[in-house]
């Protein structure tokens, strides 16, 4: 007999894969500057509560060599790395989600 729970989360899970191919490549083909909504609300370095939950990266500031070469390594799943400004630790940002860097 199946796990009827395993099959649903697996089911939900392909889902969501789906979903965000079909949004990753449309902002891809659109070169779409990133804008993003995470589900954790503050800085993941320990002691920071710089709030860092929807975030517009303002890429263009940047210049436009470097606006074009950050917007592709977003839409390509790459992502790219910033600083807290609050604590100034590393954070590598991606579409689906954010992780705390060591300086290393």
């Amino acid at each position: 007999m199946r796990d009827s729970t395993t099959t649903a989360e697996g089911g939900r899970a392909t889902e969501l894969d789906a979903m965000h191919e079909v949004y990753r490549k449309g902002g891809q083909a659109r070169h779409k500057a990133p804008h993003v909504v995470y589900s954790l609300a503050t800085c993941l370095h320990e002691g920071c509560s710089q709030p860092m939950q929807a975030i517009d990266f303002r890429l263009e500031a940047f210049g436009k060599p470097t606006h074009e070469t950050l917007v592709r390594a977003w839409w390509d799943n790459t992502g790219f790395v910033g600083k807290c400004p609050r604590c100034q630790g590393w954070i590598h940002f991606t579409i689906r989600g954010k992780q705390a860097l060591s300086a290393d």
